[in-house]
């Protein structure tokens, strides 16, 4: 589904770009590579426009006043924001699969032993989210890797979490009983977090969040839809969520967050009290799953594994 939703994002640009575009090249009466070249343009200069309308969204509907983003950062994530829509919008979702078949004890030949993996998705999204994480991991000798698709799309986060508790329990019979570490973008560290109360440490090893609402987000509360009900700041069950695991997780927690997430508002709300925090600055939402000095930081705190 959420395949779906990015190739209906993607002709939708193409659309408005093409609206713009046709109607300006026509009046100066230029070629049809000039109307091309001008549909280009619209269409990339639409990506900043929606970065800076889910800042400017995210920002009134928490009533924060957070400092413009800086020119990089939007730079940065309306790259970000394509490719992702390009790699997922041509993915095909499968419930759960691996990025390279396991090695039963879990170590290659002259590499110290790594622990196993699972990658968690944020909604809206689907596991080719994961494609830069998933290969610098297989460069850095993590051979277990697996990635979890969440589906239904807009199912709530306790159902998601049923469903990641189920794809850890036979992962872990596939590594020797070894528990799992959980890499999770977004919605997904709130879903790995329910798994965690469902099936406690005995299957998980360690949470590692990326932009992760742990407090939630403004901008949900404006949204009908189960998850974003749950991720609205003054949810029951995320104020329930967080009464039992803030300052005693039960599991080493880490957290990713940015001063210049362009969906959660406050930033602070991707903070977790009790878990190590992480700020890699200059970095939108979905810039936090895909640049280098993010996952740099995301491998060096597996490795402490």
């Amino acid at each position: 589904m959420a395949a779906a939703f990015w190739q209906a994002v993607l002709v939708a640009e193409l659309a408005i770009a093409a609206a713009i575009a046709w109607p300006i090249a026509a009046a100066f009466a230029g070629s049809f590579g000039a109307h091309l070249a001008l549909w280009l343009i619209v269409f990339l200069l639409l990506q900043p426009l929606w970065v800076l309308t889910g800042f400017a969204a995210s920002g009134l509907a928490a009533r924060d006043t957070r400092r413009p983003l800086r020119a990089g950062t939007i730079a940065r994530e309306s790259v970000t924001l394509l490719s992702s829509a390009l790699s997922m919008s041509t993915h095909v979702s499968r419930a759960a699969h691996r990025s390279e078949r396991p090695i039963p004890h879990g170590a290659l030949p002259g590499r110290r032993k790594t622990p196993p993996v699972l990658l968690v998705h944020g909604i809206l999204c689907n596991a080719a989210i994961w494609r830069p994480l998933q290969r610098r991991l297989s460069a850095a000798g993590f051979s277990r890797v697996e990635v979890i698709e969440l589906q239904p799309l807009f199912a709530d986060i306790e159902a998601h979490a049923k469903h990641v508790v189920k794809a850890l329990r036979v992962m872990q019979d596939r590594c020797d009983g070894e528990r799992i570490v959980i890499v999770a973008h977004s919605m997904g560290g709130l879903v790995a977090r329910a798994a965690l109360r469902a099936a406690g440490p005995g299957l998980i090893a360690r949470i590692i969040t990326l932009g992760t609402p742990h407090h939630g987000t403004s901008i949900a509360c404006r949204l009908p839809f189960a998850p974003t009900r749950q991720m609205c700041p003054s949810s029951p069950w995320l104020q329930r969520l967080n009464a039992e695991q803030e300052n005693r997780p039960s599991v080493p927690v880490t957290c990713l967050c940015s001063s210049e997430d362009t969906l959660i508002a406050p930033p602070r709300g991707a903070e977790l009290a009790g878990a190590r925090v992480i700020r890699v600055d200059g970095l939108g939402h979905l810039g936090l799953a895909h640049s280098a000095s993010a996952l740099e930081r995301v491998l060096g705190d597996l490795r402490r594994e």
